[in-house]
């Protein structure tokens, strides 16, 4: 939702003549609202993600039984009513001024701030945080793993160590899909808002400096969007149980494909069957009479 409503929208203002944004009020409003409130939804799903992953990863019983699905539906729910209720005040303070802009002053400074802030360092520092949790808890689970090893002898563990070794490899894949994630991200969220503080707090370009300016906000504002739309490859080149369910899921939607199309001809062929002996036979009464 938000590489699709955003870029597009910004792509059919820049490019292709549209100036709709400048001339329909509801749409000047509806705009800078989704334009926030889905990449802070979106940013705050890969927060929650990535402290999942560090209750996963404790070495706490209490804290790992918080990693569970209806979990995290209900926090879900909770982030995406946040998300939308947080940025209700774009809806007020931006209008056609004559062009779609914030309402200069304290206006436009607040949702500065809050762009910069409550979308950009905010939820980053706290995934770079729970990143390198998740990282100290994965080192503490190695070394109680050691220890347990040493100290199991009896004949029926095989079966048991090689389930736990499964586990551990499908929770260090989705560990390792999550930090490189929560890097990314980091990286490219933070390069576009570290920009735009300086573009609103420090002096206005003039002459050539301008025109770096304008550039440099282009390239930002690529980049962030380059943010909501690189899950998919990070987790197909650094994960192989995510290339490996990919794939399978490919086969499985193929066979269904092919099955449910096979199915009609399958079903032709068999009437086609039954009924050419039954042809054939009233012909034959046909021609003998």
């Amino acid at each position: 939702l938000s590489i699709t409503f955003g870029l597009i929208s910004r792509f059919a203002a820049d490019h292709l003549g549209s100036t709709l944004i400048n001339t329909d009020r509801a749409y000047c409003k509806l705009r800078a609202y989704l334009v926030s409130a889905l990449p802070l939804v979106a940013t705050y799903f890969v927060l929650l993600s990535s402290i999942d992953r560090c209750m996963s990863s404790s070495v706490n019983a209490r804290l790992r039984s918080f990693s569970q699905r209806k979990i995290a539906y209900r926090v879900s729910v909770v982030a995406i009513i946040l998300g939308f209720i947080s940025c209700i005040h774009i809806v007020i303070g931006y209008d056609l001024r004559p062009r779609c802009g914030a309402l200069a002053g304290a206006f436009a400074m607040y949702d500065s701030m809050f762009v910069v802030f409550w979308l950009g360092i905010i939820p980053h520092v706290l995934m770079l945080i729970f990143g390198f949790i998740t990282l100290m808890n994965i080192r503490r689970t190695k070394q109680r793993i050691a220890i347990k090893s040493t100290t199991i002898n009896t004949t029926g563990s095989a079966q048991q160590q090689q389930q736990q070794r499964h586990e551990q490899k499908t929770n260090a894949q989705l560990i390792m899909m999550m930090l490189f994630q929560v890097g990314f991200s980091s990286l490219l969220v933070l390069t576009r808002m570290i920009y735009y503080a300086y573009y609103v707090l420090g002096p206005q370009p003039i002459g050539y400096d301008k025109l770096v300016g304008s550039f440099l906000m282009s390239f930002t504002t690529l980049v962030y969007y380059a943010n909501y739309c690189k899950s998919f490859y990070i987790y197909t080149l650094t994960s192989q149980l995510f290339r490996s369910a990919f794939t399978n899921r490919i086969k499985f939607c193929t066979r269904k494909i092919l099955g449910q199309r096979m199915i009609p001809i399958l079903r032709e062929n068999t009437i086609n069957t039954i009924q050419t002996p039954v042809n054939n036979h009233g012909q034959h009464n046909d021609e003998h009479k």
